[in-house]
């Protein structure tokens, strides 16, 4: 149910809008999760040509946890200058604090503070302005406002290197209206059955299209017996050997080639055994190269 009231509301604000609308717009506007709302244009996509749906790349900046503290309590640098006191601070007392090291230099470089070497009890740092603007502070809270187009490149680089930003590849789709468009969603149905053509419900209804090129499922046929399987490997053994097949349709084979060519014993009971049997007429046979048989049967 939620997730046909999420179908229906983003049918609506496609309807409303004038041209078409971006994903992640769309799932800031409505409150929900980015990727329900893909899975909400998917369903919306298979249902024919509702939408249609592009899916695009985008370059977004996102603030780090240290470019979230950053916008909290000021900038590294801002929060060294604001711990300077008029009479100065010994470096190493600043140097204690969180942002010392790291604001410090970037302090220094901004021409903010002044180390006097000669200063007793060690180097001492003094401010030499009175009021500064923390511009990084700004910057990120422009960035946080989701306004981050509005900074030049070289600007996002500097934060992105002070490791304060983050430039993140977002993918979303951007959505129009399809020719088929309507703000209800109406189930598709997946088959035509006899009862739909007798009672002619089937006009009123909406069909989800075929997909003529899929495969389908192979059908459950039937599989080869063990047995079936082992003749057949040993079968292609002997023909890998060298062995040719006999003519297979010679139901009725005489004892000579079954037994005596195979050089098997007379009182072999292998003779009696696996499924021979004897018939009466003819009872003998007697056509048989007559070298062959003088071979296997010597005087």
């Amino acid at each position: 149910m939620a997730e046909a009231t999420l179908l229906e509301l983003v049918l609506q604000r496609l309807a409303e809008a004038s041209t078409g609308l971006d994903s992640c717009d769309l799932a800031d506007t409505l409150g929900h999760d980015h990727q329900a709302v893909v899975g909400a244009i998917k369903s919306l996509q298979s249902l024919g040509e509702v939408i249609w749906a592009e899916q695009r790349s985008t370059k977004r900046w996102e603030l780090t946890k240290e470019g979230r503290e950053v916008v909290r309590e000021g900038s590294h640098e801002a929060r060294v200058f604001d711990a300077i006191p008029p009479g100065g601070i010994l470096q190493k007392d600043l140097m204690k604090l969180p942002s010392g090291k790291v604001g410090f230099s970037k302090a220094m470089s901004n021409k903010w503070i002044v180390m006097d070497k000669t200063a007793e009890n060690g180097p001492r740092i003094f401010r030499i302005v009175d009021e500064i603007a923390d511009y990084v502070k700004e910057k990120l809270q422009i960035v946080a406002e989701g306004k981050g187009d509005d900074l030049a490149e070289k600007e996002k680089t500097d934060l992105k290197k002070r490791k304060l930003l983050n430039e993140l590849i977002v993918k979303s789709y951007w959505i129009t209206k399809g020719p088929s468009f309507s703000t209800t969603v109406m189930k598709q149905e997946t088959d035509l059955t006899s009862e739909m053509i007798t009672s002619g419900s089937w006009r009123g209804k909406q069909f989800k299209p075929y997909n003529f090129d899929a495969l389908g499922i192979m059908p459950d046929s039937g599989h080869l017996h063990p047995l079936m399987k082992v003749r057949s490997q040993f079968r292609q053994i002997f023909l890998e050997m060298g062995f040719t097949e006999m003519p297979t349709n010679n139901y009725i084979e005489s004892s000579f080639w079954n037994f005596d060519a195979l050089f098997q014993p007379q009182q072999h009971p292998a003779r009696d055994a696996h499924d021979t049997f004897f018939i009466s007429d003819p009872a003998l046979a007697s056509q048989f190269p007559m070298d062959y048989l003088e071979r296997v049967n010597p005087p």
